[in-house]
């Protein structure tokens, strides 16, 4: 079975304007699974995006505006990854609103990005 990767980027959520928002990172090591990508968002105040089979994103902070955003009964959320001021690679994520605690392990939460001793 392979084991998880829990990465904590840098991030933000962007609103257009024009009623489309984005998830802005740093770029992860590794591909994303740009046709199978899930962000997965609590319903309260945390979200994690599956980035590939092998790679978490976790995101602690969802803030009140995005959290409107993210329970408007949307279903994508674009994802852009970005290496510095260059954009690294562009997807779609699928979307689900759990309203369920999200199974992140608490080493991540206490200390960040998190790969399981081998």
């Amino acid at each position: 079975m392979k084991e998880i990767e829990y990465l904590r980027p840098s991030y933000d959520f962007i609103d257009d304007g024009a009623d489309d928002l984005m998830l802005v990172m740093d770029a992860c090591e590794g591909t994303a699974d740009d046709e199978n990508a899930q962000f997965i968002y609590d319903g309260k105040s945390e979200a994690m995006l599956i980035r590939n089979s092998g790679q978490i994103v976790y995101l602690p902070i969802v803030v009140e505006p995005v959290h409107e955003k993210l329970t408007d009964g949307r279903t994508i959320l674009l994802v852009t990854e970005m290496d510095g001021d260059d954009i690294d690679d562009v997807y779609e994520a699928q979307l689900t609103v759990t309203n369920e605690p999200l199974p992140i392990p608490q080493e991540v939460k206490t200390r960040g990005a998190w790969r399981p001793n081998k």
